[in-house]
């Protein structure tokens, strides 16, 4: 009897606690836009608990009635949206205000462009390298990747050491920016000098023909690459990829691996391990001895992301040995002559893998810390750190206690800090503001036994810039920018007094003069430059299918270290470079127009340019000379003004329409509705003459074409069919640059022989073909599970020299090349 009466005692508390509970709160609020705050009509919340739901109305206000207290779990979602879910603990009647991302910003970097020329967004030519074009380079390097595009072509020094040329310019006039951090392997400035990246790494890549991204600096006269990683997904997902490759030239061949850890909460890694090694490369007739490479790259990443903040911090590590031609480095005058003049390499041994000197060894390391944090109704804040390190060897062919010792060993050490703030909150106007500053130290070993071609130097770097993109009309946008900087370059060099003097440095430099030990003069050069870029353009859409854009920029470069300083053999060159401290800093004013139709089947785009470089930096044969390690050509850096006039032109034809395919009942495609044939053709030329002499210039790349067919699902669906042609057109507007050397003759006493330096390679045409099968997953059969592609480069063998190559004077480049890639998609 008392347990009930316990039990309904109880009962009785319960009942009056919960008669005696309010549940007349009231939760009300608005739904806005983050960017700009303006309210989200139509917007819904889900209340968890309660499974109610109700919208925003026209001022994006909601209104919930009859809580009680406690927790509530609350799902926001609006078309155009990132849905949110947030979490209110009730004591009482409550406002809030929720904020959406109805921009979506983010899709700026995750959108699938339709064509790959055009991003909308700026009136600068564009173009964007996709992920399955650049996976066909993974065992390649990212200059050989970067010629798949118009008007970008490659400075090399062989088959390994591969420069990008953008409108007629590399080097420091190309900025090459890896995951938002400009590369500083490039300042040194040598044409020998290849990017330090794995192109394994990038999801995609951004050629920008201009110098129009000026938040990367304002020197970029030629160009910026921008390289831009896999995207952040904020779910619980794995993904990643396997890629190897096999090829018959080089008898070698490599394999990738990266794999994408994201989670749901924000947190996520990312990592991708590269390795390479290849053989001596084979051209058509005979070995090209000593021209073996290894290479080794690891990525790492770890970071945090949410709408509103984030931070990552990635390592990077890029190592690699690299052969150079044995037959570029030439006992003596004689030996020269007959080489360049002959065609024949002076040196063909057996195939082998070892890398025997001449060689180089490259290692480069960047750790890389950067955070944002976006404010409501104002933008986003960035801020970057990097830390890069480069060191760099070259070993020449050494004799007695200097054998394998490095002739040249340098440390390259850089700081980089940058912080940007994007203003987005005004609809029709985008604003970015920002500031940023380095700090680079070379360090060469003073041990190695030879004189420093590069000096002890210390550079600085300040730099701040304002860019505005406006949109006057739906299918009208300008933008403008301006950038200044301050650089300043401290160095300590030694200098012969005789050739100190015989520049007329003594009259010219006084104030760089300390001390004078034996025959060499030190000097402390300190040289300021300030630097401005100024760009503008306007881009008009016709309608969906039309849009032309012309873009004028105008900007400085100041000479790098390589151009001031160099002042000896270049080992990797095997020639002698000679730079001059009285070079002036180049003044680039250049006029971009782009002309884009994308219709129906047809995306075609014509993209002719002028640019006027002031004080143009150029490096020409001289002479020769003979040395204790033997005869090498003298290269000397010169001053002109340069005009360089051309145009791109690429066009894309489906001659079949693609259409959406079909998924049968028993899981497989409709082989019907995916058939294509596309042709895809890409044509470049450009004049560059030196207006002073009225001659044209050297190193200008010749006119080239590159036209493919491809035919996707043919026979079976997953098997595609291309074939390529690539014709170089003979080089003839080159200045002459031919000087005679005084030779020895068998029979006693010297004769004067004309080295035959200048003359262009003939033109050349090579056919590339290939197969490729496709295996799709079995519970989505449109998605890509993994590929097999057979391909074969050079398909005649056919005997070829190209114009840019540096090693084209000593032989012939590579033959036939047959590759096997397989590729598998977690």
């Amino acid at each position: 009897m008392k347990l009930q009466t316990l039990w309904l005692f109880v009962m009785l508390i319960s009942a009056s606690w919960a008669t005696a509970q309010d549940c007349t709160y009231i939760l009300e609020g608005t739904v806005k836009d983050y960017h700009d705050n303006s309210s989200l009509e139509l917007a819904t919340i889900y209340v968890e608990s309660l499974q109610k739901t109700v919208s925003t109305d026209v001022n994006g206000y909601f209104i919930l009635k009859g809580l009680c207290t406690g927790t509530y779990n609350l799902s926001i979602a609006h078309i155009d949206c990132e849905p949110k879910k947030i979490t209110v603990d009730l004591t009482g009647s409550q406002k809030i205000e929720i904020l959406l991302e109805h921009h979506v910003e983010d899709l700026q970097t995750i959108q699938v462009i339709a064509d790959v020329h055009d991003d909308h967004s700026n009136t600068q030519a564009t173009t964007r390298i996709k992920k399955e074009i650049l996976q066909n380079f993974s065992g390649a390097t990212l200059g050989d990747a970067l010629t798949s595009v118009a008007g970008v072509s490659s400075l090399k020094t062989g088959n390994s050491v591969v420069k990008p040329v953008v409108h007629g310019l590399y080097g420091s006039r190309v900025a090459i920016v890896h995951d938002g951090i400009r590369q500083q392997d490039q300042e040194w400035g040598g044409i020998e000098h290849a990017p330090n990246i794995d192109v394994n790494t990038a999801n995609s890549i951004q050629v920008i023909k201009g110098a129009s991204a000026l938040r990367y600096g304002g020197d970029a006269i030629g160009g910026t690459i921008v390289i831009e990683p896999a995207r952040i997904i904020s779910k619980d997902t794995l993904s990643g990829s396997i890629i190897s490759q096999l090829q018959t030239n080089g008898r070698g061949g490599s394999i990738t691996g990266s794999i994408n850890n994201y989670r749901k909460s924000g947190w996520y890694q990312q990592a991708t391990v590269t390795y390479k090694r290849l053989g001596d490369y084979d051209a058509p007739d005979y070995v090209l001895s000593n021209t073996g490479s290894e290479t080794a790259a690891f990525n790492l990443g770890l970071g945090f992301k949410t709408f509103e903040y984030g931070a990552d911090l990635k390592y990077s590590y890029y190592e690699s040995s690299l052969g150079i031609l044995r037959a570029s480095h030439i006992g003596n005058a004689a030996d020269l002559v007959r080489s360049v003049n002959s065609g024949t390499p002076t040196v063909i041994n057996d195939f082998t893998y070892d890398i025997d000197v001449p060689r180089q060894e490259v290692a480069h390391h960047s750790l890389r810390f950067s955070a944002f944090k976006r404010f409501a109704g104002l933008g986003k804040l960035e801020a970057d750190y990097s830390l890069q390190f480069n060191n760099r060897k070259e070993y020449d062919i050494r004799r007695g206690s200097n054998a394998g010792r490095a002739s040249l060993d340098m440390d390259l050490m850089t700081h980089i800090a940058a912080i940007n703030m994007l203003f987005d909150s005004n609809k029709t106007t985008t604003t970015n503001v920002g500031l940023d500053g380095m700090y680079q130290v070379n360090t060469p070993d003073a041990n190695t036994g030879v004189r420093r071609l590069i000096p002890d130097y210390d550079a600085t770097k300040v730099g701040a810039y304002i860019s505005i993109n406006h949109q006057l009309k739906d299918n009208w946008i300008i933008d403008a920018g301006l950038r200044l900087d301050s650089y300043k370059i401290d160095a300590d060099k030694f200098y012969f007094q005789t050739r100190w003097e015989s520049l007329g440095y003594d009259e010219q430099f006084p104030q760089f003069e300390r001390r004078t030990e034996g025959n060499q003069l030190l000097t402390n050069p300190v040289l300021d430059y300030g630097l401005y870029a100024f760009t503008a353009g306007t881009k008009y859409f016709f309608n969906d299918h039309y849009d032309i854009a012309v873009n004028l920029s105008s900007a400085n470069r100041a000479p790098n270290p390589s151009e001031l300083f160099s002042d000896g053999l270049h080992h990797a060159l095997a020639t002698i470079e000679l730079g001059r401290l009285d070079l002036a800093k180049e003044q680039s004013y250049k006029l971009n127009t782009t002309f884009h139709v994308n219709h129906k089947n047809l995306d075609l785009e014509l993209n002719p340019y002028l640019n006027l470089v002031n004080d143009f930096i150029q490096l020409v044969p001289t002479s020769i000379e003979t040395t204790t390690r033997g005869a090498f050509p003298v290269y000397q850096y010169e001053q002109l003004d340069a005009r360089l006039l051309g145009i791109d032109v690429s066009a894309s034809y489906d001659v079949f329409a693609k259409k959406e395919a079909d998924v049968t009942e028993e899981g497989g495609l409709n082989r019907n509705q995916q058939r294509l044939l596309n042709f895809n053709s890409q044509f470049s030329y450009i004049h560059g003459t030196d207006v002073d002499a009225n001659e044209a210039l050297i190193d200008m790349p010749p006119a080239q074409f590159n036209n493919t067919v491809t035919w996707f699902d043919a026979i079976n669906t997953g098997l595609d069919f291309h074939l390529t042609n690539q014709t170089t057109l003979e080089q003839t507007r080159f200045p002459d640059n031919d000087y005679e050397v005084n030779v020895p003759l068998e029979t006693g006493g010297f004769e004067m022989r004309e080295v035959n330096i200048s003359q262009p390679p003939s033109a050349y045409s090579l056919w590339n073909a290939g197969v490729s099968y496709s295996f799709f997953s079995k519970k989505n059969p449109k998605v890509k599970r993994s590929l097999l592609k057979l391909s074969v480069f050079n398909i005649f063998n056919t005997n070829y020299r190209n114009y840019l190559n540096r090693q084209r004077f000593y032989a012939d480049d590579i033959g036939r090349d047959i590759q096997l890639q397989f590729i598998y998609n977690i």
